[in-house]
Formats: structure tokens, sequence, C-alpha cells
């Protein structure tokens, strides 16, 4: 897939694979720290006991997990934006923007010092000090240099880094939308070790789904029965290979906005689905 004088393209598809490992592991030891531990401890009980739904518990610990995960991916776009301006030494004739190089070194000792102050002065805690004060300074550094080219110079309207690679990652971040649901439905009824076993069952299902089961609707039918199954199954199962856009990303293929918007429909549906099945679990689950 790669070849020399390709350095950028490499770095873009390690870029969108680390945020979506990072991705996965925090949907499942999040959900599994909010939802199991919390019901194993009984504290679920109390926040159920009250005039809450366990449907809205289930909700809520999910838009939680999902904010996290919403600043998580965001600042690690905005990192491997930067990372692509700079750019990476092919050869010894290459030319770095060593500007945008040192202005990621500034804006990650503005974050430590910034929230080192809080941390000291205010009390804040250190770890979400640091998460704010990174959005802050990544975002401050992702809005100049979109706007600006090499040499600080002026150019068309956020054309000064790559928003293909901006677009392929927000697709990316549904397929995180979607993998958090499945965790939060799974840790509603099972622990920490099942539930990785069962996202990962359902990981690699729905990555596989479209050549496991789009035979049965792009092709003809072997018999009425099989395809019916099948068929279900197809619209049944989350196509997960839809939302990975390494593969487009390492032969520049455009990736327009009305596929990130129908792949964020296609998220929340499925997502939605999760949610559902794991409110179901949660209501015939007896708390005690």
């Amino acid at each position: 897939m790669f070849t020399m004088m390709e350095n950028v393209r490499l770095v873009k598809d390690i870029g969108l694979s680390t945020m979506l490992l990072a991705g996965l592991a925090v949907a499942v030891l999040s959900a599994s720290a909010t939802i199991s531990e919390e019901l194993r401890g009984k504290t679920a009980l109390m926040v159920v006991s009250r005039p809450v739904g366990r449907g809205r518990f289930v909700l809520g610990k999910y838009l939680g997990i999902l904010c996290a995960q919403l600043a998580a991916v965001w600042l690690l776009t905005v990192v491997l934006l930067l990372t692509a301006r700079v750019g990476v030494p092919e050869a010894a004739y290459s030319k770095l923007d060593t500007t945008v190089l040192w202005a990621e070194a500034a804006a990650a000792l503005a974050t430590l010092v910034t929230a080192a102050g809080a941390n000291y002065f205010f009390g804040r805690s250190f770890p979400s000090a640091v998460v704010s004060a990174g959005l802050l300074f990544f975002s401050l550094c992702f809005i100049v240099f979109a706007n600006v080219g090499e040499g600080m110079s002026a150019v068309p309207f956020f054309s000064g880094l790559d928003l293909n690679t901006l677009r392929g990652a927000a697709v990316l971040f549904m397929l995180i939308a979607v993998m958090t649901a499945v965790a939060v439905a799974c840790s509603t009824r099972l622990a920490l070790v099942t539930t990785i076993i069962a996202c990962a069952a359902v990981f690699v299902i729905g990555m596989l789904s479209d050549h496991l089961l789009g035979r049965f609707v792009h092709d003809a039918p072997v018999s009425a029965l099989l395809s019916f199954v099948g068929r279900g199954a197809y619209w049944v199962v989350p196509n997960l290979q839809a939302f990975w856009m390494g593969n487009a990303l390492s032969v520049d293929q455009h990736i327009p906005w009305s596929y990130v918007v129908s792949a964020g429909g296609y998220a929340a549906l499925q997502s939605a689905a999760a949610l559902l099945v794991g409110a179901f679990l949660f209501e015939a689950r007896e708390l005690k």
C-alpha cells in the first residue's frame, strides 16, 4: 500500500489506527467502570431508586462516555493534522514546516503549565485541567494553521490543513460512537472480561459483515430462506467497515461531506439500537 516518498500517508494511517484502538479501549473500560462496577458496588441502586428511569441512566452514561471520547478524538485529530502539515523527512532535501512543529511544542508546554497552575492555585484536578487546557491551546493551533500556509502566508479559508483527513477522522469517531453504545449495552449485564470479549466479537463481525453477508444482498440468492436470513443479518449487524477511511486516505480519495452526514445517520441508528437493547437488559435486571 505504501511506497517510498509516501510517509505522510503512512502517518495518517497510523494516526487513524491509534484513534481507533484508543477509542475502543476507552469505550470498553469506561463503560465497565461506570456501569458494571456501579452495579456491583450497588451505587447504581441509589440512582435508579430516585425518579431516574433505567433507560435514562443508560443514556446518561453513554453520553458522558461519548463526550470524553469526542474530546480525545478531537485532540488526536488536531495533532495528526498538524503533524501531517509539518511533513516527514523522506530524504535529505525534504523541507519541514518547523513553525507548526514549534507551535505544537508551545501548545503542549502551555497546556502543562496551565494545568499545573490550575491544580496548585485553584485545586482543580490535574488530568481534567490538562484536557481542558489542551482543548483550548490545540484548537487555537488548528484555527491558526488552517488559515495560513508555509511562511505564515494567508491562504483560502481553512485550506491550510488537510480537511479530507478531518472528514476521515469524523467518520471514524462515528465507529467509536457505535462501539461505545455496544460496550454500554454489554456492561449492563456483563463484567469487564466478558464485555471485552463481546465487544471484540461485535467489532470483528462488523468489520467483516460486508464480506460475509454482503453477497446475500448484492449477488443472486442461493435459496429464498438463506437469502431472507442473510439479508436480515446484513441489515441488523452494523457494517463497521463503512466507517474506516484509512484506505481512502492512503490513495488520496476525496471524502465528501455528504458521506460524513450519511455515515452519521447510520451510526445514530446503530447506536440507538444498541442502547435500546442495553436499556431492555437493564430493565430486566434485578438490582439488590
